[in-house]
């Protein structure tokens, strides 16, 4: 039996808890896609293949390779026209032996009763939200056909071995569910050497000072810092790297990670990530400006992505100081031979929407032993380069992206980096949305250094023919 994982759908309501991607939101400290990975190990399943979206890199970096849980994890992206029961009819070779499906924010929720053994006498059944399939279980490939087909019926579903198919569609039942979870059902997951004791559960390198009062039930993550005089409890869900500080109260609520709370606030039936305040009962968020109050304490910026960019720019400052003298002698007599020139055209820009950029046109097409010199030292992009080292632009990633032209690929970019060099400066067989999308999901300084060495080596090599 293999398994597919639908986490390329867009749920607004998930943005509102800031950037994690929705199936990385902890449900009583533990991702969403984490349990089902694990659902995966109690029924043997050996491959599971994750459809990825926005939020890609960080759902692989969580899961990686699937050891943790004994299975192979196989990654793709989602095509922007394709539905997920497509996509499964389409690939109905990788389902022969029987599916389990998750297309959505979708809980196993267990009941009492529930055995792990419960899953081999399931009937295949689905689970609909509307008209949106979140849950598919079939064991043979006849079974996954006729549910996709309509010709068989699902029965009682996951209720059958005692499982409440819980489906999270906004805020109030996301927040619901931890609280039904820190209760005293999140014992119901707990897997061996891992303990409920007094209804509560503290991670590791907790701080609290013996003022502190830790009111069960609770459960606390790992890394968290509480100050004097602070009550926490009862019901409340506290994720990693959180600092309290003194004489605050929390109760019924739920911190996300990376998130500080001030001192002497009463914190009750909300929801906290970052600097953002999220009402449980209606969804509606705010932002604090006042970061004595909460803040998020971590920065932005990751620290492998600083020292990329830092690396980058050296590396761009270097190639700039080699090309200044030769653009200064050769552009002029490009210029005036009437070989080319630079244009300015639109392109958008993450920051201020839409940025004019100077493209260098060829205006004759003839040949030209200065035309050869100027585009072998790269130095149509000369101008570019010294936008990326003034901060506008990245100096590898993926290639600009003009207005109005590529509205509709910029539409389906999760993430946007227009960079002096991209996968276009030595691909013959580019395809601008295929490489921005992978670009996206597999940056690193290793990829950018790659980027630009085969960039600046095909240009050389290929100087002026085309």
């Amino acid at each position: 039996m293999n398994a597919v994982f639908y986490t390329a759908e867009v749920l607004p309501w998930a943005e509102d808890l800031g950037d994690t991607p929705w199936p990385l939101l902890p449900v009583a400290n533990r991702p969403l896609l984490d349990y089902w990975l694990e659902t995966c190990a109690e029924l043997g399943i050996g491959q599971v293949q994750v459809i990825l979206g926005e939020g890609a890199g960080q759902v692989e970096e969580f899961a990686g390779t699937g050891s943790r849980w004994g299975v192979e994890i196989l990654y793709s992206f989602a095509r922007a026209s394709e539905q997920p029961l497509d996509y499964l009819k389409a690939t109905s070779d990788r389902w022969s032996d029987g599916l389990l499906f998750v297309g959505g924010a979708f809980f196993l929720r267990r009941r009492q009763a529930y055995k792990p053994a419960g899953f081999k006498s399931l009937d295949a059944c689905t689970h609909l939200s509307g008209d949106r399939t979140l849950f598919l279980f079939g064991k043979t490939g006849d079974e996954v056909k006729g549910l996709l087909d309509g010709r068989l019926e699902s029965g009682r579903g996951l209720e059958q071995i005692h499982i409440h198919p819980y489906t999270i569609d906004g805020i109030p039942a996301y927040f619901g569910l931890n609280m039904k979870l820190v209760a005293g059902e999140f014992a119901r997951y707990l897997t061996a050497g891992f303990s409920d004791a007094n209804s509560s559960s503290v991670g590791y390198n907790v701080l609290t000072p013996p003022s502190a009062h830790l009111r069960p039930p609770l459960i606390i993550g790992n890394d968290c810092s509480f100050g004097s005089m602070t009550t926490i409890g009862p019901k409340v869900v506290v994720a990693d790297h959180v600092i309290v500080d003194s004489h605050t109260r929390l109760s019924n609520c739920l911190i996300l990670q990376d998130t500080y709370i001030g001192q002497n606030l009463e914190i009750e039936n909300k929801i906290i990530s970052g600097n953002r305040l999220v009402s449980a009962t209606d969804g509606t968020a705010i932002e604090i400006d006042d970061s004595w109050l909460v803040a998020r304490n971590r920065p932005e910026m990751r620290t492998e992505d600083l020292v990329r960019y830092t690396i980058l720019w050296f590396l761009a400052l270097g190639v700039g100081i080699v090309q200044v003298v030769p653009f200064c002698i050769l552009y002029p007599l490009v210029h005036l031979t009437r070989i080319g020139s630079y244009h300015r055209e639109i392109f958008h820009d993450p920051r201020t929407g839409f940025v004019k950029l100077p493209v260098f046109q060829k205006i004759e097409n003839r040949k030209s032993v200065v035309y050869r010199l100027f585009r072998a030292a790269t130095l149509d992009r000369f101008p570019w380069l010294l936008l990326a080292l003034r901060g506008r632009l990245f100096v590898c990633g993926q290639p600009p992206m003009r207005h109005p032209d590529d509205d509709e690929i910029i539409k389906q970019l999760p993430q946007y980096y227009p960079a002096v060099f991209s996968y276009a400066d030595y691909s013959r067989d580019s395809d601008r949305l295929v490489d921005s999308l992978w670009y996206a999901h597999i940056r690193s300084l290793f990829e950018d250094v790659k980027i630009l060495v085969k960039s600046l080596l095909y240009r050389f090599f290929r100087a002026g023919r085309r």
